[in-house]
């Protein structure tokens, strides 16, 4: 049953145009009114007393699923995704042959008629959902040169002003460890050094965190979802997903792409 699927067919366009989750065990028209049954029960369909993208009592929302490949022989990087919609409450799955991004409900910015905003990068192809070295999110800070204890780290210069609290901590000994969350920045008056030390808390989501040790080379990875600057890929396949039982439309959805340099 589960491999059951019900499809639409448009005469005016002459082609199948949908896929639906809702696979009922027989369906028949009477004038304008069209029934199914599911469960030896009858329904009627198309009734305004009962929430849209709802079935036998399910509520199943709606997706839509298409492909972005202008000028399909170049590598592009898809920046962002433009909706003309009344409605905020679509989240996207964007996948590239390179990269994956997402965009979450509620991201969409309304824009004059339009509702836009950034594609960020998914987790997928880095270390541990945090750190991809093959992105510029990643500073090299220096070797700790005293382990003030756990969570406070000493180096013999300052840390450079592109490493931000919020970041993420690492060291690499043969492995990279993630050490955590670096929560201050902290200047030894004994050795004249501002902006040397580093303070480190634990990692929001609980992950498994390691101690470093003096000598350690130490260095800095910002979140790649808010460094973002969007996907690469020949293609973007786009999926559109909105959960939202009120009335809403979707006339049209863009992408800007740029030939990418990297």
């Amino acid at each position: 049953m589960s491999l059951r699927k019900t499809v639409t067919y448009d005469e005016r366009n002459d082609g199948w145009t949908s896929f639906h989750s809702w696979t009922p065990e027989w369906m028949t028209r009477i004038g304008t009114r069209f029934f199914t049954f599911s469960g030896g029960e009858l329904y009627e369909h198309h009734i305004g007393s009962v929430a849209r993208t709802t079935f036998y009592g399910v509520g199943y929302g709606v997706d839509i699923t298409f492909v972005a490949n202008e000028s399909p022989g170049e590598v592009k990087i898809f920046k962002n995704l433009t909706l003309e919609t009344a409605s905020d409450n679509w989240s996207a799955l964007l996948t590239t042959d390179l990269e994956i991004g997402t965009i979450d409900e509620g991201k969409f910015e309304e824009i004059e008629s339009y509702y836009s905003t950034y594609i960020r990068q998914s987790g997928a192809g880095s270390i541990d959902g945090r750190l991809n070295f093959n992105e510029l999110s990643v500073i090299g800070i220096a070797n700790v040169v005293e382990k003030i204890s756990a969570t406070r780290y000493r180096f013999a210069y300052s840390i450079s002003a592109n490493a931000n609290v919020g970041d993420y901590l690492y060291f690499n000994s043969g492995v990279t460890r993630l050490v955590g969350t670096i929560s201050a920045f902290e200047s030894d008056e004994d050795s004249g050094v501002t902006r040397d030390i580093v303070v480190v808390s634990a990692v929001p989501d609980g992950v498994t965190t390691f101690e470093g040790s003096v000598g350690n080379f130490m260095f800095v990875g910002k979140d790649i979802s808010s460094e973002s600057r969007g996907i690469r890929g020949y293609y973007c396949q786009i999926k559109l997903t909105n959960d939202s039982p009120s009335t809403y439309e979707l006339y049209c959805a863009n992408t800007e792409a740029v030939k990418s340099n990297l």
